[in-house]
């Protein structure tokens, strides 16, 4: 799926996600409120259509790729190269 990247560990299981906030800033920003809300309300958003679509996309590519392996090294020096 665009804009998700994995950090996989040793073993080959998913341990972190990396999310492209231009992408999906406002889904990350609507699911950080509501964990920070420490309300846990029923289940309703998870139904309404644009998450459901999201998260129906997300399971779909997550289901036909396999994990990647990441080099954290390689990763911190693009990261550094930003400052």
């Amino acid at each position: 799926m665009k804009g998700i990247q994995y950090i996989i560990n040793d073993n080959g299981e998913k341990t972190a996600v990396v999310i492209d906030l231009k992408q999906w800033g406002n889904l990350w920003e609507r699911f950080s409120n509501f964990l920070s809300d420490n309300s846990f309300p029923n289940e309703e958003w998870l139904q309404q259509l644009d998450v459901a679509e999201k998260l129906a996309q997300a399971l779909e590519w997550n289901a036909n790729n396999p994990p990647q392996v990441s080099d954290l090294d390689i990763l911190e020096n693009q990261l550094n190269s930003y400052d």
